[in-house]
């Protein structure tokens, strides 16, 4: 009877185990990523699952540390290669997106018209982006800035955000007076419905592709779930969600 009990037990947490996972996301998919998962929630009601958003790069430094994470979605693709060739990545990383980077400021001074110019105006004291050491956008953002020459010339303003949502939030609560942040997050509703609206895109040409990728972890390739997750970003319904948010996707 207790033998009984006990693989009854153990079929139920593995049941329990089955029907959560956890994904580790770059912060510019958060309002893609979200509404992606309430679709694939309306068809698996009874799965739970846990969204951490962060820079790309804490994230890869998590995952070769063996954090349990089911699946790794990167702002950067060469982090999701690097972890596949570590065995850390049990499927071969897939393209997902290309992503944008807009100028961005909630400044009454700020002409979308005048693009990067809009950095050098008296009025600019602070400018964030996310730190190039391990957040692609703020790698992107300097490859643009030293692009047009401006890098050198704004530095001593430049203000770090950990990862591409903390950038965002800089500008929000008006920390700093302008930035560069991924296109995906002023396309959100938050900033997408407001007064705030406004935004220069930057010209694609000025950094090198920012190639987003991802795939299923060694932890979540034992996990239906996280199976099925995979599969269904790549639906017509996912990739017609990401290009809502502004990504490119091929």
């Amino acid at each position: 009877m207790l033998k009984k009990i006990l693989l009854t037990l153990l079929f139920l947490a593995s049941t329990a185990f089955a029907d959560k996972i956890t994904i580790f996301a770059a912060s510019d998919l958060r309002a893609a990523l979200d509404t992606i998962k309430e679709q694939f929630i309306k068809e698996h009601p009874n799965a739970t699952l846990n969204m951490i958003y962060g820079s790309s790069g804490k994230g890869r430094v998590q995952i070769a540390r063996g954090a349990p994470y089911d699946l790794y979605f990167s702002a950067n693709m060469d982090y999701v290669e690097q972890l596949y060739k570590k065995g850390m990545i049990a499927t071969k990383p897939k393209l997902y997106a290309i992503g944008r980077l807009v100028i961005w400021s909630k400044n009454k001074n700020f002409d979308p018209k005048k693009g990067f110019d809009n950095l050098l105006a008296p009025w600019v004291r602070k400018i964030a982006i996310a730190n190039p050491a391990h957040a692609p956008y703020g790698q992107k953002a300097k490859q643009a800035l030293q692009s047009v020459g401006l890098y050198q010339k704004i530095k001593p303003k430049i203000v770090l955000g950990e990862n591409i949502s903390q950038t965002a939030n800089y500008i929000n609560m008006k920390a700093v007076d302008v930035g560069i942040i991924a296109l995906s997050l002023v396309l959100a509703p938050e900033i997408a419905n407001s007064p705030y609206k406004r935004y220069y895109l930057i010209d694609a040409k000025l950094h090198q592709p920012l190639k987003q990728g991802y795939g299923l972890t060694k932890y979540g390739a034992h996990s239906q779930l996280a199976k099925e997750f995979y599969d269904f970003f790549q639906t017509k319904r996912s990739t017609a969600i990401m290009k809502k948010y502004g990504f490119v996707v091929n």
